[in-house]
Order: C-alpha cells, then sequence, then structure tokens
C-alpha cells in the first residue's frame, strides 16, 4: 500500500466509505482519473487534497506529503522532504 493509498483509506474509514468508486465520488471525481490518482500516475488536484483532508480530519500537509511520495513525476530530491513529513505526521 502507497501512501497515497494510506490516506485515502483513513479517509474511507472517517467517511462510512467501503469502496474506491464511492470516495471517488464523494470527493466529485471520477473513479477511472481517481485509480490514476492513488496510482501515482496522475497528480490529485489541490480541492480534492482539501476535501479528503477535511472529511478524513487530518492535515493538509499529511495529504500533500502521501501525494508527493505516491506521484511518479515527483522530483527524485524533493522525495526525502516528503518522506519525513509524512513519517512526522503519521506518527
Amino acid at each position: 500500500m502507497n501512501a497515497m493509498e494510506s490516506i485515502v483509506g483513513i479517509y474511507k474509514s472517517r467517511c462510512g466509505i467501503k469502496f474506491d468508486r464511492e470516495a471517488a465520488e464523494a470527493l466529485g471525481v471520477e473513479a477511472k482519473a481517481f485509480s490514476g490518482y492513488l496510482k501515482g500516475r496522475s497528480r490529485l488536484p489541490d480541492i480534492v487534497m482539501m476535501r479528503i483532508a477535511e472529511g478524513a480530519d487530518i492535515e493538509p500537509v499529511q495529504v500533500l506529503a502521501a501525494m508527493n511520495l505516491t506521484y511518479r513525476k515527483t522530483p527524485i530530491e524533493e522525495l526525502e522532504y516528503w518522506q519525513e513529513r509524512y513519517e512526522t505526521l503519521m506518527m
């Protein structure tokens, strides 16, 4: 499970959602696009990151860190920074 899948798991749990398809619908995103976000093929729009943070009652930087760790095009030199933020926040 990657960082974004973990964050979305928290969102789904706290919102009483069972399936990714339902989460995508609740967040206003097409299910196919949502799958791409979870796998790091596409970058999650900022507004959707905020909706996840609000729905999961977590800090937006947690979602941002997870997205940057998962997104395939995040520059390698930034990964350590995001990893540190993600680990600190998930403790």
